[in-house]
């Protein structure tokens, strides 16, 4: 199985621990999303990581109308040409805090047929996330 590990390091964001530097923070969400992966999978997964480290938003390719981080693009690449399974990240907010943009996200994963998962929630993220969905729809008319 092909496992994304996706993570956002906000350089703007202070960090509850001064003396963490940023590498050690990504690392140690890495290893959480492994552990978690390990967890559900069983050993033997493989693991592509994909680590945004700055601001620079670039418009999606993928995503029409959005702006992405380029190693976020990089994962919807791939996604979109069959290379990963599963996604896994810490929480949505590794993802984005935009909630449009996390519909947005989670659609393109259904589209593709690759599961999310989180830390904290594991694959009953799905579940939220459909339900997210269908009260999205329901404001939006559809």
């Amino acid at each position: 199985m092909n496992i994304a590990i996706y993570q956002y390091h906000r350089s703007d964001s202070v960090s509850q621990d001064m003396n963490q530097s940023a590498e050690h923070l990504i690392l140690s969400a890495v290893t959480m999303c492994k552990d978690k992966a390990t967890e559900l999978y069983g050993p033997g997964q493989n693991f592509i990581q994909y680590v945004d480290m700055k601001l620079d938003m670039i418009q999606s390719n993928y995503m029409k109308g959005a702006y992405v981080r380029p190693e976020l693009e990089r994962l919807l690449e791939d996604i979109h040409l069959g290379r990963i399974d599963t996604v896994i990240v810490t929480y949505m907010g590794a993802v984005a805090s935009d909630f449009n943009f996390v519909i947005a996200f989670y659609i393109y994963l259904c589209q593709h047929n690759v599961k999310l998962v989180t830390v904290r929630e594991g694959e009953r993220i799905n579940e939220m996330m459909e339900q997210a969905l269908e009260e999205f729809r329901k404001k939006a008319g559809l």
